[in-house]
């Protein structure tokens, strides 16, 4: 009966061994890398930038501060806010008319004087505006 000690010493050479030969096959492609020390550069805003700045409702506000992320709030007519867009012109940043977002904004406005009393008939009335 050979001896313990043997049997896991010639284990641990062999897994060694494996280690080696699967390092070789890989043509050396473990790499240390080591961390940089600069400092991370945020992008500057670039002042050719242009876009909606606030993140609900139909008042649209177009320029340079675009949000990054808005939060889950609804409000009304954010459906139609799909159909919004801003763009430079004549060098001013400035919503471009867009007939489906008036369209959109009308039937909001509509749905909110016909049901400005009951909240349930105004959102299921709203929710077709972005359809239109």
């Amino acid at each position: 009966m050979p001896n313990n000690n043997n049997l896991w010493y010639a284990l641990l050479a062999g897994a060694l061994v494996l280690v080696a030969v699967i390092f070789f096959w890989n043509n050396y492609q473990v790499q240390i890398q080591t961390r940089i020390d600069k400092p991370i550069e945020i992008p500057k805003t670039d002042q050719a930038q242009c876009g909606i700045e606030n993140c609900y409702g139909l008042d649209i506000t177009c320029g340079p501060n675009i949000p990054e992320a808005c939060t889950m709030l609804y409000m009304a007519g954010d459906n139609c806010r799909q159909f919004a867009v801003c763009a430079v012109m004549d060098g001013q940043c400035r919503q471009v008319i867009s007939t489906k977002f008036n369209d959109c904004k009308n039937c909001v406005q509509k749905c909110e004087q016909n049901f400005k009393n009951d909240q349930i008939k105004f959102f299921e009335c709203e929710s077709g505006c972005a359809g239109i």
